[in-house]
């Protein structure tokens, strides 16, 4: 168990829970939080009786709740947590998109194709490849019930690889609410940092439809 409450400590969401929160659409307790807690405007300070009232559980359920998202990473508890994302969309992307990639080039586009924000392609090749990503999302939709309930293979990432499996281009799908767009990432993707729950905090704050 963890001893939480002996001094002012606040929830904050890594980037595995930034993860689990947008690799799907399927409801759950755990996935209503995390993103619950990303949409937030200001850093919030833990209690079980904040956190019962966050996820509209009672306590033991609750409790039951913060203990799985501890132990599984999803959620850490800071003395110093990082301020949400603000400014315009346009700005938070410029920051955070090269740092997803070794080699700085990402896109971000939407189920519509439209690209959202690009890092590293040139214009015409970004907004190429947020068609390309919205195809593949129209594809995983069609095929999502051999994949993921027939199959079991809950990933929704594509990806274009070289002659051994190394990826040379990936696209993650992410799920905002009702809501969907791509990361399209070159080479190595670097998902393991804080700028990525920033882009997904920033997406649901402005897309999440409670």
């Amino acid at each position: 168990m963890v001893n939480s409450e002996s001094k002012i400590r606040y929830l904050q969401v890594t980037p595995s829970g930034a993860y689990y929160a947008t690799v799907n659409s399927q409801s759950d307790d755990a996935r209503a939080l995390l993103l619950q807690l990303m949409s937030s405007d200001a850093p919030i300070a833990y209690s079980s009786e904040v956190f019962a009232e966050l996820a509209d559980l009672d306590k033991d359920m609750a409790d039951a709740l913060f203990q799985k998202l501890i132990a599984r990473r999803f959620l850490v508890l800071s003395d110093n947590p990082a301020e949400p994302v603000s400014g315009s969309l346009e700005t938070i992307l410029s920051k955070v998109l090269p740092v997803l990639s070794t080699t700085g080039k990402v896109v971000l586009g939407d189920d519509q194709g439209f690209c959202l924000g690009s890092s590293g392609f040139d214009q015409d090749h970004a907004d190429s490849l947020a068609a390309l990503a919205a195809d593949l999302i129209s594809m995983h939709h069609r095929h999502h019930q051999l994949l993921n309930r027939d199959l079991e293979l809950m990933g929704q990432s594509w990806g274009l690889l070289d002659p051994v499996g190394n990826s040379l281009l990936g696209t993650w799908i992410i799920h905002v609410g009702s809501q969907m767009f791509a990361l399209v990432i070159h080479e190595q993707p670097n998902l393991n940092q804080h700028q990525f729950v920033e882009l997904l905090s920033a997406l649901a704050s402005r897309y999440l439809d409670y």
